[in-house]
């Protein structure tokens, strides 16, 4: 990745910045909060959008970079990203994600519509060529061999980054929702049935829970990020883990009335072999409120402080980092 000069040289000094004047709120419940994304000198990571699912059918908007229709490179160019760069500088709801990997010095890249999810192969955006693959309300469902690539991806050493919504949020009318079509990943394929002890639940709820995890050392929660005290579900859907299934599945977030179990959790963490996978059931908190013109999008990424420390502890700790 081609980087400016000046970010070059704050990189290899380890300068830490923030994205806000190294100015952190702490999380309200509805009050707007900007977030500090800390950059640090780290070995780059290769992060992998997926748009191939119908990620921008009806109001959703899920890529880095809309464009006309999301491509490979977002434009403008990566290498132009500095330290102060605005999320807008690229046009999607998850620029901000994307911007905020970028100024750590990580490559993200889209896997655009009409292309094929491979592993082992040798095309060019192959999963064996990235670190991260991140997949946000898939609304088509999976092929056959498409599952076993993501899957093999992580089992032999990848990071899943899944991201789920509410039941019935179909969006693009096929029958199928972003629920039921990660249900379908993990329970009807070629490779391992329940492969992660994760099961989305067929449910639809709103609320802010602080009903998290108590360690104090769990790198998601208390990540190079920041620390995450919050989590909000606008229309989401819950899951459950089966720790036979997978003995190293665990819950992150419950809902704020729930006890600590194998339900009702708001997001959970696994291992797969030698990769990682992160679940959060609910797309609106990586929202950032800008997308293609005519979508109706909500500011998720600022609203909770810890939305965006949530997310970037996740991909930096599915990244190995």
């Amino acid at each position: 990745m081609k980087l400016t000069a000046k970010f070059l040289i704050a990189m290899m000094a380890g300068i830490v910045f923030s994205c806000n004047n190294d100015v952190e709120k702490t999380d309200t419940n509805n009050s707007k909060t900007t977030s500090t994304i800390q950059t640090q000198a780290v070995t780059p990571k290769k992060f992998l959008f997926d748009a191939t699912k119908a990620e921008t059918a009806g109001n959703a908007d899920w890529v880095i970079d809309a464009d006309s229709s999301p491509q490979r490179f977002p434009t403008p160019a990566q290498s132009n990203v500095t330290a102060t760069t605005a999320e807008t500088f690229w046009r999607g709801a998850l620029s901000s994600w994307g911007i905020a990997l970028a100024k750590l010095g990580h490559t993200v890249e889209t896997l655009p519509s009409g292309t094929g999810i491979t592993y082992g192969g040798t095309g060019a955006q192959d999963l064996k060529n990235y670190d991260v693959f991140v997949i946000d309300e898939p609304n088509t469902r999976f092929t056959a061999s498409e599952k076993t690539a993501i899957l093999k991806f992580v089992q032999n050493g990848g990071g899943l980054f899944m991201i789920s919504d509410h039941t019935v949020s179909d969006r693009n009318n096929d029958g199928w929702d972003s629920p039921a079509i990660w249900n379908d990943l993990m329970t009807n394929n070629t490779v391992q049935n329940n492969p992660f002890g994760i099961s989305i639940t067929l449910n639809n709820i709103s609320e802010t829970s602080s009903n998290r995890l108590s360690s104090t050392t769990n790198p998601i929660l208390n990540g190079s990020q920041g620390v995450v005290t919050q989590l909000k579900y606008s229309n989401g859907a819950t899951m459950s883990i089966n720790t036979t299934a997978n003995p190293s599945v665990q819950g992150l977030i419950w809902r704020g009335s729930s006890s600590q179990g194998t339900s009702n959790i708001m997001c959970a963490t696994a291992t797969f072999g030698t990769g990682r996978v992160f679940v959060i059931g609910d797309s609106s908190p990586a929202d950032d409120g800008t997308g293609a013109t005519g979508d109706t999008l909500y500011p998720g990424w600022t609203e909770l402080a810890s939305h965006s420390r949530l997310h970037m502890n996740a991909s930096l700790w599915l990244a190995k980092l």
